[in-house]
């Protein structure tokens, strides 16, 4: 007869934990032959560790890649879109506010062309600003002269003469005679002369004098004068040169003579270009 033996703990409880079990054969209660059989009770299942997922292949990286790419254009091309957007309005603006000026411009040009007086878009004749031609013309022969020097003058009145044909002398719209000029018209002129003084040797108590005097109606009256003393060294054994100018405005009447005088005539250089007398009418 089989029997069943547990064992239990020192303590009389069944332990929770599988133990040894033996079958003990007992038949006529002698046991002719013990036989043990070690047999455990089941186990509980014993759980197992979660299975780790194998690695994704390498082949599924590039298209990852990819799609993070697309995506990246996909925002920057979205970006792209709104700043040409905006240029294109930047430029419709500009050509509708350039239409736009435009329109005004030609609108005002309609309104000015309609408001010009008929009698301008006329033909006839204009009146003339300013001088006309003979006004011109007339103007063009004012009173001016420009006479030189000559090599022959006389001593006796002190008054020079002057070339007035040769060089670059002329007369216009007055009258030269004997060393004068003789005006023709009332008016403002400008007057001058110069003269130039040359001698081998000198004094320094020697002096000069320079005038131009203005005859009207028999009277004579000195205008200008420039006087000079001291312009050389004592003892200097070389030879001296000096001149003297005079210019100024004259209100001058018609028939008026004009006349140049120095007090030493003899001294007079031949060089006839530093050597002048002239004028010229202002108005």
């Amino acid at each position: 007869m089989w029997q069943l033996l547990f064992f239990s703990d020192m303590n009389g409880n069944l332990s929770h934990s599988p133990q040894p079990v033996f079958m003990v054969d007992s038949g006529g209660g002698h046991p002719k032959q013990h036989r043990y059989y070690h047999q455990q009770l089941p186990r509980p299942p014993v759980p197992r560790p979660p299975v780790p997922r194998p690695p994704v292949p390498c082949w599924t990286f590039p298209p990852a890649r990819a799609e993070m790419k697309n995506r990246g254009w996909g925002r920057m091309n979205g970006g792209i879109a709104w700043v040409l957007t905006l240029i294109l309005l930047l430029v419709f603006a500009a050509l509708g506010l350039g239409a736009y000026q435009i329109l005004r411009l030609q609108t005002e040009m309609e309104r000015l062309t309609q408001e010009i007086p008929t009698q301008m878009q006329s033909p006839a004749p204009q009146k003339q600003i300013g001088l006309n031609p003979a006004e011109l013309n007339k103007n063009k022969q004012n009173s001016a002269a420009h006479l030189i020097g000559r090599a022959d003058q006389s001593t006796s009145s002190g008054i020079l003469k002057w070339e007035a044909n040769l060089g670059d002398a002329f007369t216009e719209g007055v009258k030269y005679i004997n060393g004068g000029l003789q005006v023709n018209k009332t008016g403002l002129y400008f007057v001058y002369s110069r003269v130039e003084f040359l001698s081998p040797k000198c004094n320094p108590r020697d002096s000069y004098t320079h005038l131009m005097s203005r005859q009207r109606t028999g009277h004579n009256r000195i205008i200008m004068e420039d006087h000079q003393e001291g312009f050389c060294t004592a003892g200097s054994k070389h030879p001296w040169m000096t001149g003297s100018h005079l210019g100024s405005l004259q209100h001058l009447k018609q028939s008026d003579w004009l006349f140049v005088n120095v007090s030493h005539p003899h001294l007079i250089s031949k060089n006839y270009h530093s050597n002048y007398f002239g004028l010229f009418k202002i108005n």
